[in-house]
């Protein structure tokens, strides 16, 4: 503190004191809430960016099952289609066959 504001304090008597002391206290209650709301800002920022970390995993790893529930299901198609093909082909030679075995029963 500059000399005149220590002696326009010490000039008030016991209340120009309490002042300064109300003042002082002051400062150093807005230092301490200034480090503590810094401190908190800080906390929250890490919270955040461990959040952003734990989500993005979980987003791979939903990619990862995705991606295999797809592969599955594409997999599952093309061999129910080859299964179909086969069956088809199966039934076509069935019916030729059946053709075939009339046509000699006729003649």
């Amino acid at each position: 503190m500059s000399d005149q504001v220590l002696q326009a304090l010490l000039d008030y008597g016991s209340l120009g004191l309490f002042s300064g002391f109300l003042a002082w206290q002051f400062l150093q209650m807005q230092k301490r809430l200034d480090g503590l709301v810094e401190s908190f800002q800080s906390q929250v920022r890490e919270i955040n960016d461990d959040f952003d970390t734990r989500v993005e995993k979980m987003r791979q790893r939903y990619d990862i099952v995705i991606n295999d529930i797809r592969k599955d299901c594409r997999e599952n198609e093309a061999r129910l289609q080859s299964e179909l093909k086969i069956a088809h082909r199966e039934l076509l030679d069935r019916e030729r066959q059946s053709v075939i075995d009339l046509k000699s029963q006729t003649d």
